[in-house]
């Protein structure tokens, strides 16, 4: 029984099993599938002693159910259909194509656009804690590596920082007592379990990054990150079905680099979401400025982990401050972010060539926005700026590809065409004028017929059955030529055919086909021709997204008349005028001082309930995240 068979391969998901239209779910899964689905729960053989539970839902719901099912944290496995029988066999056998787990996706439909399905993966032995995050929409990679007694403590802090959707881990570490603590701190993730051998790692690692050998990212300096990173893709491919994953590379962070945020602070400072969960009133929301999604990822990712090197600090001031000179250049450069779509999740959806031409539009439009983000940017004469725009311009000729090869307004489906310019291809052309005589053709036929047989009624119509046909009503049957054939009868009248009427019928179908059939074939060259550039679209994206950060900056100092930080080295900070920056969007906060140094190092506040000693003290701590932020 094949759906014994696939779920027997892959346990521990719910098994969307194709049928036909359908997609079906048997047994426990279509019981559960009854329950977060609100699918209804019929039964197969109802005769037998045992029915078999079984529910299903029409092809198109698939997207929506997966999102249910995922969101409630589900793994789902989705067996298709072979659209033709192989040699001896009586049944269509059916393939998984892909198991939807919550940490894997890649597909924006499923995940949201601001949102990210991070991925993470954990790595233990007795002197070591590992970690990876990958986001599988954007091919962003990192990990990181704790030692010594506060190893498990820095571990916690990270994967908290980050909250993912899906935890991996080796058989081994799940049975850990502390992975089980951390577990029991994280809200809603999934865990999988997954195994790697060294050698295979290393291989995987490779294929990812596609090169020949790892000692770009310091293997011989961080093995126990890079092997979690290996866990984490090699799980990614296995769930995807899928040897190449879309990995840009992989950044190993240094554990001493960068502002320690640990989840109490992350939490009581109320970083990305509030105490009460919410987006809303917490110092995300209110930095918010960015004008694309890649852009707001960005800015989340910086804040949660601010900076702590000197002099890449000072070089994001200084690209703020530029920014900030010019308010119409400002201006010009929101407006050219605008409405740009996600660009990193283009480049992955390239990768795994799942790009339909809709998508392909949109990256051209992305495309032809960058040289006047570059020149905006090349204007302010600022090192960093300068810097993220290097090479923007170099994908226009792959705008223009696309352009010149698709139609303005495309269909969605790829395989009914509808989707090249005429002029691209001669023999495509040929077909579509055949196509366009064969309608034609049929337009005339039933005037000419109403006119000579004196039936205004007439039709000739067509449909999928039957194709084209000549319907006419009982009232006129007597005037019907003998030589027609009647193909089907209906309660007012019969549908006729003629020898022509097939003929005709027949080239129609084979124009209209061939037609779609080159269109298809036209559209996987150009999509071919894109995906050859899409790391390249990767870096200009993740580029964007930190131009689009500082112009956020840029907006949010102006509108609030923020100040450019001054760093110096030492034990020292002081604050004129200090405000909350989020409680600073209600009317009536009063700006607070602060000054601390080496002999004033140590303040006691005190005052009653109410009275501002926590937003005191959370001022201070969050203008210093800002600062460090950039």
């Amino acid at each position: 029984d094949q759906f014994h068979e696939l779920k027997e391969a892959n346990p521990g998901t719910i098994l969307f099993f194709r049928m036909g239209d359908f997609y079906e779910l048997f047994h426990e899964d279509a019981e559960i599938g009854s329950n977060v689905l609100g699918l209804a729960l019929t039964s197969r053989d109802k005769k037998a002693e045992r029915p078999i539970p079984m529910a299903g839902f029409p092809w198109h719901q698939l997207e929506e159910n997966l999102r249910i099912m995922l969101r409630s944290g589900y793994k789902v496995t989705v067996a298709e259909q072979e659209e033709e029988l192989r040699e001896g066999a009586k049944l269509l056998e059916r393939v998984v194509t892909r198991i939807y787990t919550p940490g894997s996706l890649y597909e924006e439909s499923l995940i949201g656009s601001d949102s990210s399905a991070l991925l993470c993966s954990l790595l233990v032995d007795q002197d070591t804690a590992a970690v990876s995050m990958i986001d599988a929409s954007t091919g962003q990679a990192w990990a990181v590596c704790f030692h010594g007694e506060e190893k498990w403590a820095s571990l916690c802090d990270e994967v908290m920082r980050w909250n993912p959707s899906e935890l991996v881990l080796t058989p081994q570490d799940a049975e850990r007592d502390e992975v089980l603590h951390l577990l029991s701190m994280l809200d809603s993730v999934v865990v999988s379990q997954h195994s790697i051998q060294t050698k295979r790692a290393h291989e995987r690692l490779k294929a990812m990054l596609e090169v020949n050998d790892l000692g770009h990212i310091d293997l011989g300096n961080s093995p126990e990150a890079l092997k979690a990173t290996a866990l984490a893709a090699d799980y990614l491919a296995s769930v995807h079905r899928h040897d190449s994953i879309a990995i840009r590379d992989v950044e190993i962070q240094d554990n001493t680099e960068g502002m320690v945020l640990d989840q109490t602070t992350l939490r009581n400072l109320e970083i990305t979401q509030t105490l009460a969960g919410e987006y809303e009133g917490s110092l995300l929301w209110a930095m918010n400025k960015c004008r694309t999604a890649m852009g707001r990822r960005c800015l989340k990712s910086w804040l949660l982990r601010p900076l702590s090197n000197a002099a890449a600090i000072e070089a994001r001031h200084a690209s703020v401050g530029a920014l900030m000179r010019s308010s119409k250049r400002l201006d010009h450069l929101r407006n050219s972010l605008k409405g740009m779509l996600d660009l990193e999740r283009l480049a992955t959806q390239l990768k795994y060539n799942r790009s339909n031409a809709r998508d392909l539009l949109a990256t051209a439009d992305a495309i032809e926005r960058l040289p006047a983000i570059q020149r905006l940017c090349n204007e302010t004469e600022d090192g960093l700026l300068t810097h993220l725009v290097e090479d923007l311009h170099a994908l226009t000729d792959v705008a223009e590809d696309i352009h010149r090869t698709l139609v303005e307004e495309v269909p969605l489906s790829l395989k009914e065409g509808g989707l090249i310019r005429r002029g691209i291809d001669s023999e495509l052309d040929n077909y579509r004028n055949a196509s366009s005589e064969g309608h034609g053709w049929f337009s005339n036929l039933e005037t000419t017929l109403r006119r000579e047989l004196n039936i205004p009624s007439l039709k000739v119509r067509t449909n999928r059955q039957i194709g084209w046909f000549i319907e006419v009503t009982s009232t006129h049957e007597d005037k019907v030529p003998d030589e027609w054939t009647r193909k089907q009868q209906m309660t007012n009248g019969n549908r006729y055919v003629t020898d022509e009427l097939r003929q005709r019928d027949d080239l129609l179908l084979t124009a209209e086909s061939k037609s779609k059939s080159i269109e298809y074939a036209l559209f996987c060259s150009l999509r071919d021709r894109v995906r050859q550039h899409a790391n390249l679209l990767a870096q200009i994206a993740s580029r964007v997204a930190a131009i689009d950060v500082l112009q956020c900056f840029a907006t949010t100092a102006r509108q609030r008349s923020w100040t450019k930080p001054a760093l110096i080295e030492g034990r020292k900070m002081v604050l004129n005028q200090a405000r909350h920056p989020v409680l600073e969007m209600q009317q009536g906060f009063v700006p607070n001082d602060v000054a601390m140094d080496e002999k004033r190092h140590f303040l006691l506040i005190t005052g009653p309930n109410m009275g501002g000693k926590s937003t005191y003290l959370r001022t201070v701590a969050l203008v210093s995240i800002l600062a460090q932020a950039g």
